[in-house]
């Protein structure tokens, strides 16, 4: 790709300052970009548009893609382009030959309408085609991208995510790919979650628990997968400010992520100090994203049988029980919440509440667990 001539043609547009500029990035040395950032600061539409200029410049074809196939249902997707289309992008784009876009079959073509809404003139070719995550195993047979260079994974952080998500997303990048090293991959996000799978199957986690609102950072993979990570935000504009004051102005931790002042962060809580407190047992944890936590199974005065949970500072003995969702190494290991007695009294005390937290990040990451475990579900 002629980066110089796409980003010529991206700044002929105009854009306003202020918003997520991707001409910034560092396009030619990083092959993934990881753009997570709070809602309304133009990341998928300049992402877009930035597309859609490789597009009317080089032939590249953008692949869009969502998690599962009922976000890129017609239904879900027809407001995509809607500030594009207001602020007359697209015949900035294409320079006046079209002034819409229409979405058929999978794809978004460039399109003239007459007076009476009707199609007059159609591109031959769909400037963007839409995949899903959950659909990786029909396209490995059926689908090719010869041009397909750009690839925006939107919202990749999710609630909830697919059994090995992050393979059939791979495979996903590997079918458009093929063996080409032209292709740069773009992936965005709404919110900030630290504890998002994909940081962890990327060896980002490190990285993303030190970063702030703001910052970015480059960093290359054990197996050399160049990535830039970019946590962008505009700062605290005075039209920013009192936006946030006449809308969202509530003592509320979980409002972060949409006021733009922090991460997408749910406080937890954290048990008090208690003389009548005793540990009943130490034998249980949870494995998840590599990170090993105690589960203490407590009994005081106050609140009667509950757990404080806290990192494991060391390995698990024999008689142990690790509740997880990967490999069941020995005897040890409990797939998702097990099935004992004391299987299910631990995770009881989970759903009344009777979960107590030594910070934040375990709390956070006891919750992911929980979530991911309860709607875990296999694709194929």
């Amino acid at each position: 790709m002629n980066y110089k001539k796409i980003i010529k043609k991206y700044k002929s547009l105009n854009c306003p300052e202020g918003f997520f500029n991707p001409c910034t990035l560092p396009l030619t040395r990083d092959k993934y970009f990881v753009l997570c950032t709070e809602r309304s600061v133009g990341k998928t539409t300049n992402v877009l548009l930035f597309g859609m200029c490789a597009n009317w410049t080089e032939g590249i074809q953008i692949q869009y893609v969502r998690q599962v196939n009922t976000m890129i249902e017609r239904r879900n997707l027809k407001q995509l382009f809607a500030t594009i289309k207001e602020y007359n992008y697209i015949p900035a784009v294409t320079e006046g030959h079209y002034t819409d876009v229409v979405y058929k079959s999978f794809g978004w073509y460039y399109c003239n309408y007459n007076e009476e809404g009707d199609i007059i003139d159609l591109a031959t070719d769909p400037f963007m085609k839409c995949l899903s995550v959950d659909q990786s195993e029909l396209y490995k047979s059926t689908y090719n991208a010869p041009k397909g260079d750009i690839i925006i994974f939107d919202e990749f952080i999710s609630r909830r995510y697919l059994q090995d998500e992050f393979i059939y997303w791979t495979d996903v990048c590997k079918t458009i790919i093929r063996g080409r090293t032209e292709p740069i991959i773009f992936m965005l996000a709404n919110t900030i979650d630290r504890n998002s799978q994909y940081f962890y199957e990327m060896e980002l986690n490190d990285i993303v628990n030190t970063m702030p609102l703001g910052s970015h950072a480059e960093t290359v993979t054990h197996e050399g997968t160049p990535i830039y990570v970019d946590f962008f935000s505009p700062g605290a504009t005075p039209a920013k400010t009192e936006h946030n004051r006449l809308f969202f102005g509530f003592r509320n931790k979980k409002l972060g992520s949409i006021t733009g002042k922090d991460w997408a962060i749910t406080p937890m809580q954290h048990p008090k100090a208690d003389d009548s407190r005793i540990v009943l047992t130490r034998q249980f944890y949870i494995l998840y994203n590599d990170r090993l936590i105690n589960l203490e199974l407590c009994r005081d005065d106050y609140v009667g049988v509950h757990v404080i949970a806290h990192f494991a500072t060391k390995q698990p003995r024999k008689d142990a029980v690790i509740y997880s969702m990967g490999l069941m190494l020995d005897w040890r290991y409990h797939y998702k919440f097990g099935s004992t007695r004391a299987d299910k009294l631990i995770w009881t005390l989970y759903e009344r509440k009777k979960f107590y937290y030594a910070s934040n990040a375990v709390g956070a990451l006891v919750d992911k667990y929980y979530q991911t475990a309860k709607d875990y579900r296999r694709l194929y």
